[in-house]
């Protein structure tokens, strides 16, 4: 059998994929190009959107227990890993976000993730209250992150019951294997926490926390040190002539490289500042600058921002090809938002 797409208002893009016995059931579902959906997965919602060129692999269940979920949205190039359950009310993930096999996320309250965010296999991530983890988020395998502790039973005069909120700020890195993040607990943006750790409290950001129960090990490891503009701008060079070394075509220009042939040519430029002067309609670019001016919008040209760590969204081939060279642990840039 193959697969079937059940809505009441359908938006389909261009090369999809549906394996055998795919079925995905909703009010309003929007499928967006090069995406594609692996054999027995199944998913329902009321609102259903699947990103561009992302992947869901085979046997994913994505649905409520009872009743179908409110929302599932995944971003542009995400990745599911098969067997993977997702059943929560809402779920709802920005761009390049990896979720890899047997993921099991469950709850009532929605759980929402950001961009460029990897969880590893067999995972747990539980939302009997809200879960929310931020921008470029790591969880290593075998981890599991819980809002609510209860079991024991009240009636009896058990002690232990706690639901509440679990916030991971952007750029969390949860090391390794077999971490247990508790309920209520604020994770700080950029803080690290080492493989094995039980954590029970909120962790600063920037800090290393380790043990069971975690405890703070920042004179030990400090996890980031801070870099100037300048010195990101000469990192991203050697990032860039790394990318480029094996790529067919490559020719040094003034202020780059040249790429590739024909209707794959792209150039990437490093230019200290860009305003809408510098900007050419029809070649397809890439531009690292320590600060964007530009006002307009470019359909074929992508500006990494250094001083925001932004870019502008614009979904060529290059752009992706260099967004995933740069993932997960040389550079993670959002998509810029205007108003």
């Amino acid at each position: 059998m193959e697969g079937k797409i059940l809505a009441e208002n359908l938006e389909l893009g261009k090369s999809i994929k549906l394996g055998e016995n795919v079925i995905i059931q909703g009010k309003d579902v929007r499928i967006e190009d090069n995406t594609s959906v692996g054999n027995g997965t199944i998913i329902q919602a009321q609102k259903i959107t699947i990103g561009f060129g992302s992947t869901i692999e085979e046997n994913c269940r994505i649905r409520k227990v009872s009743g179908q979920m409110e929302e599932f949205t995944l971003g542009d190039n995400c990745f599911v890993g098969h067997d993977s359950k997702i059943a929560v009310p809402v779920f709802k993930t920005g761009d390049y976000v990896s979720l890899n096999n047997h993921l099991f996320v469950n709850g009532v309250k929605p759980c929402v993730i950001g961009h460029n965010v990897w969880i590893g296999q067999n995972c747990i991530l539980n939302s009997r209250d809200d879960l929310t983890i931020g921008n470029g988020v790591g969880i290593g395998t075998y981890s599991c992150v819980w809002t609510h502790g209860a079991h024991g039973e009240l009636l009896e005069g058990c002690t232990i019951y706690k639901v509440a909120p679990v916030t991971i700020e952007d750029d969390v890195w949860i090391v390794g294997s077999y971490n247990v993040i508790s309920p209520g607990v604020r994770l700080g943006k950029k803080s690290v926490i080492l493989t094995g750790s039980v954590v029970t409290k909120d962790v600063a950001p920037c800090s290393c926390v380790g043990g069971n129960p975690a405890r703070d090990l920042t004179d030990k490891l400090r996890p980031y040190k801070e870099l100037t503009i300048d010195e990101k701008y000469a990192m991203m060079r050697r990032f860039m002539e790394e990318f480029v070394c094996s790529k067919e075509g490559m020719i040094r220009t003034e202020n780059g490289w040249r790429v590739g042939k024909g209707k794959n040519e792209y150039e990437i430029v490093f230019l200290e500042r860009v305003d809408d002067k510098s900007q050419q309609k029809d070649t397809v670019r890439i531009i690292f600058t320590k600060k964007n001016m530009t006002e307009g919008s470019y359909r074929n040209t992508t500006i990494f921002d250094l001083s925001t760590k932004t870019y502008t969204k614009t979904r060529t081939f290059a752009e992706i090809a260099v967004i995933k060279s740069l993932l997960y642990a040389k550079a993670r840039f959002v998509p810029q938002t205007r108003s």
